[in-house]
């Protein structure tokens, strides 16, 4: 699971695709592509943050490639794509 892609809801309901770092009962802890690296080699890092399991969604390719098009038009929909379990 670590350092899957992720489609996340942030603040504000932007769809945002990040890394996955770790995941435990409390959430899941996500993390950009640049920070996954600096983790990964144990550089200094910016901690991952923590989002609640509602907000993570798998990824989808194909929602992924339009996802900018369609949260323009507000017609980003949240139920086409699957919760991360």
């Amino acid at each position: 699971m670590r350092g899957d892609f992720v489609i996340i809801r942030s603040y504000g309901g932007l769809p945002l695709i990040r890394r996955i770092w770790d995941e435990d009962e409390k959430g899941v802890y996500i993390t950009n592509d640049e920070q996954l690296e600096y983790l990964l080699s144990g550089k200094d890092a910016l901690q991952p943050i923590g989002f609640p399991r509602e907000d993570v969604f798998k990824y989808d390719p194909k929602f992924a490639s339009t996802m900018e098009n369609l949260y323009k038009n507000g017609e980003w929909d949240w139920n086409k794509l699957e919760r991360l379990r």
